[in-house]
This record gives structure tokens, sequence and C-alpha cells, in this order.
């Protein structure tokens, strides 16, 4: 092999090695299209409140998850594998080098029993686009090798570009950029996917949250009830020692105190499970675990109930269907198969690509200015493949206009129900808060009676439960309310 032909091939392999270097250099996974930034607002996680002994309220508490929950994170990860596959995808692209090169001892058929030696050395480049056409840069060093496979060329090797163009069929749309296409649609639909998983995560931990904060209120309440009862038992045993009252009373209401305190134990395992269930959401930023809270990182506090008005169910409707993902993944997907419909009826048109290359064969025996000019034609008779792909992306748009009308109805449905929830939550707080506010006369009224010897334990024990029940029904209706307005919120993307 010449020196001047093995170098101008090593040559060009070396520049053209540098500016794949610096492709690969640009080319990263980057951020997904059309994704929502994940909150990352908390300043203070549960392993600061407990540390603290400070209150961990729901906003905070919520934004912790969003950040630090170890389930978000995968279904995060998940996410960015449709940005890997879009950039798996633009690797058709890449522009690619192809070289040929070797030396040959072949028979010499111009002079018999004499052998040949042959040098060929054939480097091309190739540039695909988007729209189809290819540019080409080849170089050819083939000297003495007329009766070889290879077309001679003098000295000096020719070099050549050129040219190859999609005339018909895969002009502008063709396969690989509509697969691109396909695979950048395919970002925002993940995103949306992983955004339902997010609505859903959110949503759980805030019906454990308030489930938390309800069964402390519970314990509180089972608590004082004890303490009520004790008052009681020791008022009892007082009138029995002075004959004012017959032992078997002073029994029954020991009696009470004892279902009381076996009502306390109940909900304090009910609180520790609902502390339980809680911790499953709790993680600092170095996703450990946090500790299990207590009593006093309770809030003392809470929203009231309050009435949603038919303005605000309506105005709920509207941005329910504006934002959810389900709605937004019907979209993107229907642009996935519009653009398969197009490459379909794209490859109804007969397959015609034109070629065409210049150069310059130089040297000794070169024939200087080169041109080659061809075209390949190629066209099934029948296109079933193309027209049963037509028809397959025609239904797969179908099926998702009906899938998008069915899931706006059940959105709209879902937001009323969400809606008359939060009312009903409302009504049947105050028509408990009036239950408990009368259970509260009733019982002081009959606790004045008794003390006066007007009444008798079991009636004071039975004001006591229905006080008792009005309380916690009191805290199960606000509890209600808002995992009410936690449904709401998933279902608008108010999170």
């Amino acid at each position: 092999m010449s020196k001047s032909g093995g170098c101008l091939s090593l040559a060009l392999l070396l520049s053209f090695s540098s500016g794949l270097a610096s492709i690969a250099a640009n080319a990263d996974v980057r951020e997904p299209v059309g994704f929502a930034k994940r909150v990352l607002l908390p300043s203070i996680t549960a392993t600061d409140v407990v540390a603290q002994r400070g209150e961990l309220r729901f906003d905070p508490f919520l934004a912790s998850v969003d950040a630090y929950y170890p389930q978000l994170d995968a279904a995060d990860s998940r996410r960015r594998v449709a940005s890997a596959r879009r950039l798996e995808v633009q690797g058709v692209f890449d522009p690619s080098l192809a070289s040929l090169d070797g030396y040959t001892l072949m028979q010499n058929t111009s002079k018999f029993a004499i052998r040949k030696r042959v040098i060929f050395n054939q480097p091309a480049v190739e540039i695909p686009f988007r729209s189809g056409i290819r540019l080409l840069g080849t170089y050819r060093y083939n000297p003495r090798s007329a009766q070889s496979n290879f077309i001679e060329t003098g000295w000096k090797g020719e070099y050549a570009g050129g040219v190859m163009v999609p005339l018909m069929r895969g002009l502008i749309v063709n396969e690989k950029e509509t697969n691109e296409k396909i695979a950048k649609i395919e970002e925002p639909v993940a995103t949306q996917v992983f955004s339902l998983t997010r609505l859903d995560i959110l949503l759980r931990a805030s019906v454990v949250y308030w489930n938390w904060v309800g069964a402390q209120r519970k314990l509180a309440v089972t608590r004082r009830l004890v303490q009520i009862s004790q008052v009681l038992v020791d008022a009892a045993r007082k009138r029995a020692n002075s004959g004012d009252l017959p032992l078997i009373e002073v029994t029954e209401a020991e009696e009470d105190i004892q279902r009381r305190k076996a009502d306390e134990i109940a909900s304090d395992l009910e609180f520790k499970k609902s502390t339980f269930d809680l911790s499953v959401f709790l993680f600092d930023n170095n996703r450990r675990p946090c500790p299990y809270l207590a009593e006093l990182n309770v809030p003392p506090d809470w929203p009231l109930p309050v009435e949603f008005t038919r303005e605000q169910t309506e105005a709920s409707i509207v941005r329910a269907i504006a934002r959810r993902p389900e709605l937004k993944r019907i979209a993107l997907q229907r642009d996935q198969f519009r653009l398969r419909l197009r490459l379909a009826k794209n490859d109804l048109l007969p397959q015609a690509d034109a070629q065409y290359t210049q150069g310059h064969d130089g040297g000794a025996s070169g024939i200087g200015m080169v041109y080659r000019a061809q075209v390949l034609f190629n066209q099934p008779l029948y296109l079933r493949g193309a027209r049963g792909r037509m028809k397959a992306n025609e239904f797969n748009i179908e099926a998702l206009n009906s899938d998008e009308i069915a899931e706006r109805q059940r959105i709209v449905a879902d937001v009323m129900t969400a809606a008359a929830a939060i009312n009903a939550a409302h009504q049947r707080y105050l028509a408990v808060l009036l239950q408990t506010k009368k259970a509260e006369d009733v019982y002081q009224g009959e606790q004045k009676r008794f003390n006066l010897g007007d009444s008798t334990v079991f009636l004071v024990t039975q004001r006591e439960r229905q006080l008792f029940d009005a309380r916690v029904n009191l805290i199960n209706t606000q509890v209600e309310y808002l995992q009410a307005q936690a449904r709401m919120k998933a279902l608008t993307v108010d999170y």
C-alpha cells in the first residue's frame, strides 16, 4: 500500500473521529420535555421535628413526602427512561465512517503465471439528515486494480462528494424522522405517568396524615372521659360512705371506668397504628427513615369544615379537565399515532432514491473530474403493509377519541362526587357539633342533679357515653372533610 494513500485514509479517519468525539461530548440524557418540577420546599424534615419537639404541620409534611419519598424517586427514574430512549433513537442520525482497506495478490490475466499485487483503500463518510437526504464523502485509492473487483484510480486516488436524495417515499417524512418525533412525545407521556403516580402518593399521604391527627384527637377525648369517670367514681363512693347511695351504684361506676380505660387503650393503639402508617412516608434528605412521631408532634389546630360552593365545583371541573394527566396522556398518544399514520401514508409512494457524486481522480494515470449518477427504484405491487399500518393507526386514534370522552365524563363525576363528599362532611359536622354541645349541656345538667342527689350513676354514665360518642363523631366528620378535600386537590392537580 502506498504511503500517500494510507496517510490520506488515516487523516480522514482521524478528522472524522475527532468530529464524533465532539458530537458525543454534547450528547447526553437531558431533562425530559414537558416535565413539571417536583416540589422541593421543606426546610425541615420529620427528623428535625422530632429533634426539636415541634409540630408536623400538613403543608411541610406533604412537601417533605414530595421531595424525599423513595417511591417518587423510583417513579422519577422511570420517567427519565423516556429521555434515554429519545437519545437512543436519535443515534440513527449520527454520522458514520466506513472503510475498506487491504492488499491482495492475484493472477495477472494479461500475463499468464505472473503475480499481480493490488492495493485498495476506500474510506467513506455518510451524514444522514432528518429530511432523508444523506451527504456522502468518499476517497478511493486503487491504483493498478483494473483486473480486480475494484475500480482503478490514479496514483493520488479519487476524492468525491455527493448526495443521496429520496425523490418520493422517505423525503421529509421517513421512518427515522418519525421515530424521533414519537420518542420526543414519549417524554411528556412518561411525565404524565409520573404525575399520576405522584398524585396518588400525595393523596395517600394526605389521608394517612389526617387519620394520624384524628387518632390523636380521639385519644385525648378518651383520656378526658377516663378523668370524668374517675370523678364520678369518687363522688359515688363519697355518697355511698355517707349512706346516701347504694354500693351497687359505686360498683356500676367502677365498671364504667374500666370500660373507659379499655376505650383509652384501643384509642392509644389506633394512634400508634396511624403513627406507623405515617412513618411510611417520612424520610430525611438522605432517604433514611425518620424517627417515629409522638403526640406532641401533632398540631393543636386544624382547618374547620366550610361549604364547597357550586361555583367552586364548576371551577374545579374546569381545572380538572385542563390538568388531569390522563387526558394529557391521551392527547399525546393520539399525536404519536397521527405521526405513524402519516408515515404509513408516505409508504404508499414509490421509492425512488437519486444519488449523485462528483470528484477528482488525480495522479499518474488519473482521469481528472469524475461523475456518477444513479436512481434506485422500488415499488411493492399491493402495498398491503402500508395499508394495514394505516388502518391500525386510524383505529387506534378512534379508540383514543372514545377513551377521551369516557375519561372526561369520569373526571367530571369524580369531581362532583368529591364536592358532594365535602359538603356532606360539612353538613354532618354542623349537625354533630350541635349534638356535641347539647350532649355537653345534658351531661353537665345530669352531673349537677347527681351531686344534688336527684340522679343515678346509670344516668350520669349514659350522658357520658353520649358525650363521648358525639365528640368522637365530631372528630371523624372533620377527618372525613379533610380527606375529601385532599381528594378534590388531587383531582384538580392542586398538589
